[in-house]
């Protein structure tokens, strides 16, 4: 393991800040991972209609450095484009150098990440997480959202996917190109396996931010209702989000499962595990992931996922969950029913070992591999 310590800069277009608190907050627990050993700067801008000038937050705690500046919103692509270059020159007053850059999601910030390589001039390492690539997405793109996406895949030194479905997306449009793998990390630690409680009552769990198109909260709240008008009314589904659930709370009063279904969030991360630990399964609804982590806690947890062909359950284990079909809520309503009815059960410490090769410290020894070969 290297012993070297090396000066990262970290950039995203996704990170948490006082628009959105939890956007990109997996980026910023890689930052806090790789802080335990490097010194890490993470340099970010964010636009916003209330903003009229450049304004910048600066936080500090042990080796990581946060550099946040906040400007306004242009109207057109060049002068989004123009204020987010001169929002850079502000973050940069005080990084005179780096070791590496480490960039993560292309979109909408590419060419911000390629400013980044020229004013630091040291390597660049990129890590996708996003799902642009995805062949139906990709038709969806406009000219100028390609373009950002060619020019970063060509420029930067050395690209890497977090999952291997992501990669072969990526290789789809880009065939050429070498990618690595990089997963997402969990802190096993706080996901902890506990024995299961025997629930009377089988009670399920969603974590999500309900965005519509991906990740199907409609298709939960269906399968939900299917059950009920079999009769069956022993469970509950509790969901929770970071983003409004009014919509969805709606939905489950008009459907007259309020007995059933419950919202609630956001919590932060340490809150989540006992979610996990006290349900007796995981429902993953989504349409598409790239990775997807709430699949690692809850099997960090020991607790079985129904989830749909996405992400690192693409091609799911059976002694892991169970596989549902996208888009069908009566595929999830079965898988639901066996959960219920117990016609499936699952070796929760079984689940949970094949957790473990995404824990923080398996994850930060394949970083700072990547940080040495680069570096």
């Amino acid at each position: 393991m290297p012993s070297q310590q090396f000066h990262i800069v970290i950039a995203s277009s996704w990170y948490p800040n006082k628009y959105q608190p939890y956007v990109g907050n997996f980026v910023k627990r890689q930052a806090e991972l790789i802080a335990t050993k490097h010194l890490v700067t993470v340099v970010h801008t964010v636009s916003h209609p209330e903003e009229n000038n450049f304004r910048l937050e600066r936080k500090e705690s042990g080796n990581l450095t946060e550099i946040l500046v906040y400007h306004e919103r242009g109207k057109s692509p060049l002068k989004k484009f123009a204020l987010q270059k001169e929002a850079l020159k502000h973050a940069l007053t005080d990084v005179l150098d780096a070791d590496l850059i480490i960039s993560n999601v292309a979109l909408p910030k590419g060419m911000q990440f390629i400013q980044l390589k020229k004013e630091l001039k040291c390597p660049w390492a990129h890590i996708e997480h996003g799902s642009y690539f995805r062949k139906d997405y990709w038709k969806k793109l406009t000219f100028f959202q390609k373009m950002i996406i060619k020019r970063t895949v060509k420029r930067v030194d050395h690209f890497y996917a977090v999952s291997e479905t992501l990669k072969r997306e990526i290789l789809s449009h880009f065939p050429q190109k070498e990618i690595g793998i990089i997963p997402n990390h969990i802190d096993t630690d706080i996901f902890k396996f506990t024995p299961k409680p025997s629930n009377e009552i089988k009670k399920f769990l969603h974590i999500s931010t309900l965005e519509e198109a991906t990740k199907n909260p409609k298709g939960i709240i269906d399968a939900c209702k299917l059950l009920t008008d079999k009769g069956i009314l022993n469970f509950h589904v509790a969901i929770i989000s970071d983003e409004s659930t009014t919509k969805w709370e709606e939905y489950t009063r008009k459907l007259d499962l309020d007995n059933q279904i419950n919202f609630d969030g956001p919590f932060e991360w340490e809150d989540l595990p006992r979610w996990y630990q006290q349900s007796d399964a995981f429902i993953l609804n989504s349409n598409y992931e790239t990775f997807s982590i709430v699949l690692a806690e809850s099997w960090a947890t020991g607790t079985p996922v129904l989830s749909t062909p996405v992400g690192i359950a693409s091609k799911l284990p059976k002694d892991l969950g169970i596989q549902t079909k996208a888009d069908d809520p009566e595929s999830l309503a079965e898988a639901m029913e066996e959960i219920i009815l117990e016609k499936r059960t699952f070796e929760g410490e079984k689940i949970r070992s094949s957790s473990l090769k995404y824990g923080s410290k398996e994850v930060l020894e394949q970083l700072e591999m990547i940080i040495a070969k680069h570096a």
